[in-house]
């Protein structure tokens, strides 16, 4: 009786041992760690390189970006943030009187479909980086030619534009879909 209890006694003991060296990471298991690591730390520096805030030379239109696009409400666009703004509003509204210095910034945002454009002493406006655009409107009288990429073709609406706007295209080799364009 006495040796049967010491024999399970040292079953049990052999089949703890087992159990904790399968249990313990081998050489290779912490190399398989250290790995997921440093790609981990790499994803996550490269996720933060994205949220960097982007600069614009025209404050109207950061400002109007911001109302639009700022998803994460830290006071700044992303260029992630940038990539999903759909529509922009640079009119005046009766209690925010402001005018656009220049329209560069719109080459941020590619994926804008909807483009309200304000009073502006600047002629010439350059959409050609805003290949998605589906709908322009156009309130500045000054405004004298609209550029646009190859291929992109929106609705047109100037009710307050007193004269002609002139449409010039231009190949953007970025456009989806610009090789299939003639020049």
């Amino acid at each position: 009786m006495e040796q049967l209890r010491i024999d399970q006694e040292l079953e049990q003991l052999r089949i703890v041992r087992e159990m904790e060296q399968e249990t313990k990471p081998s050489k290779n298991g912490w190399i398989v760690v250290l790995v997921f690591a440093i790609v981990m730390i790499c994803l996550f520096f490269a996720l933060s390189a994205n949220a960097e805030p982007l600069n614009f030379a025209d404050r109207n239109i950061e400002r109007r970006a911001l109302i639009k696009g700022d998803t994460d409400n830290d006071g700044h666009i992303s260029k992630e943030e940038a990539d999903s703004v759909k529509s922009l509003i640079l009119t005046q509204y009766r209690t925010d009187m402001f005018e656009v210095s220049t329209y560069e910034d719109l080459a941020k945002f590619p994926n804008l479909e909807k483009l309200w454009l304000g009073e502006s002493k600047l002629e010439t406006v350059d959409l050609s980086n805003n290949w998605n655009l589906k709908y322009v409107h156009i309130e500045s009288d000054n405004l004298k030619t609209l550029i646009l990429a190859v291929g992109c073709v929106p609705k047109l609406a100037y009710p307050m534009h007193s004269g002609e706007v002139l449409i010039k295209r231009i190949k953007n080799p970025d456009a989806p879909g610009a090789m299939f364009f003639p020049y």
